[in-house]
């Protein structure tokens, strides 16, 4: 998935995602530098059981609270002793899930390592911290499973799988409690870092744009300095990538920024411990290889009901052929390359096409997604996709060690020290603004200029709900019904509180899964209050508290010059956590615009899409 990829100019999907090989970057830059790819099946399977363990056991995050404090956050919770169901609170509460493994922390009488751990068990995206020597610490952290897995289905309806992204965790809740829980870092509450405004997305990728001015970049030590720091609009909250669709994509994140060869950009995220040094950060670089092939070897689970096979044919007819601008249908809208089908820009499933060169040129690219949509012709919500569009933030990214700028043969080593840092640091962000000759050299994976959404791999599609990049749309019926059918402020089904009554979570059951319509359940909420007289930005539901809907109407104003300034109040009242488990499209980023095209489509055409993919 290379340029020059397109070989037929009138193939019904024309490629526009391109792969860019890191490990052999081609002319200009060193060769053999990188740890080099599995060899072997053999090879494979031992780094995809190193990806497996780092993920489970491995803490990549700065540890945010100890275990004592973890066992007192029923304190937090305003409860007068600990619930005799206190670690199913945590699940509902935090959007968390019972982890398929072992997974232990010590309560307050235990000693972690003379007792396995700790009887305790914590939920999947938490961990117990380890030393060197393997020894645990009793500090908890979370891990990458937080926000990239979930379960769908009770664990007596379905087996655990991995990669499904989170779509019920809240970021923001965790820190707010967890900080409150520690005591002395209270405070940190009120840190401008806009962990989430609700359940199920974060703003983990606006962390990127600030990354040059927290660290040299070129080392990955912590040295903050304003020189590097470009604020601009803020990129709004979005679903974490399901993890079972990395083998399929060429391009990394919503908006296709990065070659899907790299790693590091995912190391980014565990930049913040910082009790680490440059060098024992650049160091963690070759586990972040085999996490990857760890999650380039998942698939996800086959759709569990019965499928009308003569009407999946029928959609996958339609998938692949039906020209959503034919007759003069979507007028309004830039037809992108391609035939105008689904599969032009989602990609070709079905073997049938997969072999016919008017599809694709070569039956490899099977089920591979590599076509980034323009926003004038998506039209889905557009903050996400500006994120980077400043140009000196690609540049301070792009002559990075982010981007594999060590492969260049004019990078000169590592200068690890403070003063060379800062100095370094002057002639670096003179390049970023534009005002002087490029300092440090680029590497080859470089960030492009973002122009709209990448279209994601269908794979597993029946269980990605919610969609599009923000999480806005709570089922695919919705997504292909754009016309009035798309609730603007929405709640899915929630479980039974729990002890003394509070922190119900989502039911994840089947019994809340529309197997029909492929999405969760939901109750639309009405936006009737008198605050939507005054706002143009409508945070109007009567579940939000009066706190929120003011920071709502300042940052949503305020996210479009800074991101910094999309915030949202530490969730500390009852009030503001129910609230957050609402999704509101009128909150910035969160818009459920989009994908009008499909507006074409009848009725009927939309149930044998639905049932086609169905069997992806």
């Amino acid at each position: 998935m290379v340029e020059g990829v397109n070989s037929n100019p009138d193939a019904a999907v024309q490629f526009n995602a391109f792969w860019v090989d890191l490990h052999e970057p081609g002319e200009g830059f060193l060769q053999d530098i990188l740890p080099p790819r599995p060899q072997n099946c053999g090879e494979f399977r031992a780094a995809v059981e190193r990806g497996r363990y780092n993920l489970t056991r491995k803490t990549y995050f700065q540890p945010f609270i100890t275990a004592a404090a973890y066992n007192k956050l029923w304190r937090v919770w305003d409860y007068p002793w600990r619930p005799s169901d206190f670690e199913e609170q945590i699940e509902k509460r935090y959007g968390y899930y019972k982890a398929p493994w072992n997974n232990p922390y010590p309560l307050p009488w235990e000693d972690p390592n003379k007792t396995d751990g700790g009887s305790g068990q914590l939920p999947l995206g938490m961990v117990q911290d380890r030393d060197e020597n393997g020894r645990y610490t009793g500090l908890i952290s979370v891990t990458c499973s937080g926000c990239h897995d979930s379960r769908l289905g009770s664990e007596s309806e379905a087996y655990f799988s991995w990669g499904r992204s989170a779509d019920s965790n809240d970021a923001g809740l965790v820190q707010s409690d967890f900080f409150q829980a520690n005591v002395v870092t209270a405070p940190l509450q009120l840190a401008p870092i806009p962990w989430s405004t609700g359940r199920g997305t974060t703003d983990a990728i606006g962390i990127v744009d600030l990354l040059p001015a927290l660290f040299d970049v070129e080392t990955m030590q912590l040295y903050p300095s304003l020189l590097e720091y470009f604020p601009s609009h803020a990129g709004g909250m979005s679903k974490a990538p399901h993890w079972y669709h990395r083998a399929w994509k060429s391009r990394q994140f919503w908006d296709g920024a990065l070659t899907s060869d790299n790693v590091r950009s995912e190391l980014a995220f565990a930049m913040a411990n910082v009790l680490k040094t440059g060098q024992e950060r650049r160091a963690v670089y070759p586990e972040f290889e085999d996490n990857n092939l760890f999650m380039m070897s998942l698939s996800p689970k086959p759709y569990p009901g019965e499928i009308d096979l003569q009407l999946a044919r029928e959609g996958a007819v339609l998938f692949h052929e039906r020209d959503l601008w034919a007759d003069g249908a979507n007028a309004d809208i830039p037809k992108t390359p391609g035939n105008g089908s689904c599969a032009s820009c989602h990609g070709v499933y079905s073997p049938r096409y997969a072999h016919d060169t008017d599809y694709l040129p070569d039956p490899r690219l099977k089920g591979v997604s590599g076509v980034i949509t323009p926003t004038e012709t998506i039209g889905t919500d557009p903050a996400r996709v500006g994120l980077m569009e400043d140009e000196r933030k690609r540049r301070a990214w792009d002559t990075s060690w982010l981007a594999y700028n060590e492969l260049s043969p004019d990078h000169d080593g590592y200068n690890d020290d403070l003063i060379t840092s800062e100095l370094r640091r002057i002639p670096r962000a003179a390049y970023d603004r534009g005002e002087g000759p490029i300092f440090s050299p680029e590497g080859p994976n470089r960030w492009i200029d973002p122009f709209g959404y990448v279209a994601s791999p269908l794979y597993g599609v029946w269980q990605n709900a919610p969609f599009f990049h923000n999480g806005s749309v709570p089922d695919l019926w919705s997504v292909l019904q754009p016309e009035g059918n798309r609730p603007d402020i929405w709640k899915r089904r929630y479980s039974d509180p729990g002890v003394f009554g509070k922190n119900r979570g989502y039911d994840f059951s089947f019994a809340s899964y529309d197997m029909d319509k492929l999405g969760w359940k939901y109750e639309e909420e009405e936006c009737s209050n008198w605050y939507s007289l005054f706002s143009p930005f409508l945070p109007c539901t009567q579940d939000m508290a009066t706190i929120d809907i003011l920071f709502a109407n300042i940052a949503n104003k305020a996210a479009e010059f800074n991101s910094l300034a999309y915030q949202s109040p530490p969730p500390v009242t009852d009030k503001q956590i129910e609230s957050r488990m609402i999704f509101n499209s009128h909150l910035y980023g969160n818009g459920n615009q989009g994908h009008d095209f499909v507006k074409s489509l009848t009725d009927a055409e939309r149930w044998a899409l639905i049932e086609y993919m169905k069997t992806l």
